[in-house]
């Protein structure tokens, strides 16, 4: 199972800091929690957008759960405002043609 998670912050600096300091931390954490880091892109409009995949059947919502109660999320965020992100979309993908 995949997922594009689109992370939507109130500015381009709070973007920026996201995706250059703290999804290099995300990556080293997630796959411990059974998150696999696919792509991770700094997109226009304040938004960073990865992709990531999850073992087939996976319950999302819990193993995301977990992962940000845990001390590795508090670690992977410290020092950034978590007031920043003003919105999180996950949109889940089943298959593609290629």
């Amino acid at each position: 199972m995949k997922q594009v998670r689109i992370y939507t912050l109130k500015d381009t600096q709070s973007a920026e800091i996201y995706f250059h300091r703290h999804w290099p931390r995300h990556m080293v954490s997630l796959p411990a929690f059974n998150i696999y880091v696919n792509h991770v892109y700094l997109g226009n409009e304040c938004q960073v957008i990865a992709t990531v995949t999850y073992q087939k059947d996976a319950d999302i919502q819990a193993i995301n759960q977990k992962y940000m109660n845990s001390d590795a999320f508090m670690s992977d965020m410290e020092g950034f405002d978590m007031s920043s992100i003003l919105r999180v979309d996950e949109i889940s993908i089943k298959e593609a043609l290629f």
